[in-house]
């Protein structure tokens, strides 16, 4: 791997996070950017959105010929890891005659923005966006309910108070009959994210309150923009109302990557 390019992309991280740490700066740009790049890690959504933060779809030069389109000429590359198998030696042989698992590690990539290519003439491209692919929020929120159930979390339903659309204790979900697909699933999405990360088993302290409501919206503006599902507007009113850090990314970016696995 080229040193000093390593060395480059490794900087990037800190220093976007120094960035998002001083005053006026917001953590909605790298949550939608976070959205649009959720089969990368958190560490490749970084790098691209330090790097290019308008990114939408991103694949390599060899990826974006075989779906029909070229990259333009005079383009800049998106620098982002990508893992890799290192091959076997024979001194890796076990005593027994098996072979050690081979090992894993990563090397510098590099890719592209849709932004940056052109159609191939007389080709038919093949470029999916996540529009065509999302089905309605009545599936999601079906999907989201079982995830519910299957980790022995209660639902139930109860006209609330105007504002309020749900809470949770922990255990039991609550929430305001009546709701359109979208907001309900909005709702249960956030109050998920509770039971999930803000009622610790181990006996230790819940986080504050900054902390449980930003990272609760931001979990439910990342599965909203990421699934199609209308309500990121209302998410980012709420998470406007707390002053959230770029500390919390990691938490965020684990719940929401949890929750869809139901999906």
């Amino acid at each position: 791997m080229n040193t000093e390019v390593r060395s480059s992309i490794d900087t990037l991280h800190p220093t976007l996070k120094e960035r998002l740490a001083q005053p006026g700066q917001s953590l909605l740009p790298p949550l939608t950017s976070m959205s649009r790049f959720a089969k990368h890690s958190l560490a490749n959504q970084f790098l691209i959105f330090a790097q290019r933060p308008d990114a939408t779809c991103v694949q390599g030069y060899r990826a974006w010929n075989k779906t029909g389109y070229q990259v333009r000429q005079g383009e800049h590359d998106i620098v982002i890891y990508a893992p890799m198998r290192f091959a076997q030696r024979d001194s890796n042989t076990l005593d027994d005659g098996a072979t050690a698992s081979p090992r894993l590690g990563f090397r510098v990539a590099y890719v592209f923005d849709v932004s940056q290519v052109d159609a191939l003439p007389g080709t038919a491209s093949a470029l999916e966006t996540a529009s065509t692919l999302c089905p309605s929020a009545h599936r999601h929120l079906e999907a989201l309910k079982a995830f519910l159930v299957g980790h022995n979390v209660e639902l139930e339903y109860k006209a609330l108070a105007p504002g309020l659309l749900g809470y949770t204790n922990g255990r039991r979900i609550t929430c305001g009959q009546g709701q359109a697909a979208h907001v309900e699933f909005a709702t249960l999405a956030h109050e998920t994210t509770h039971v999930l990360l803000h009622f610790p088993t181990d006996g230790s302290a819940r986080p504050d309150l900054t902390t449980r409501e930003t990272e609760a919206e931001a979990v439910t503006y990342l599965l909203c923009a990421q699934l199609g599902i209308a309500g990121t507007d209302a998410s980012i009113e709420y998470i406007q109302s707390y002053r959230g850090t770029p500390d919390t990314l990691d938490a965020i970016r684990f719940n929401a990557e949890d929750e869809p696995g139901a999906f």
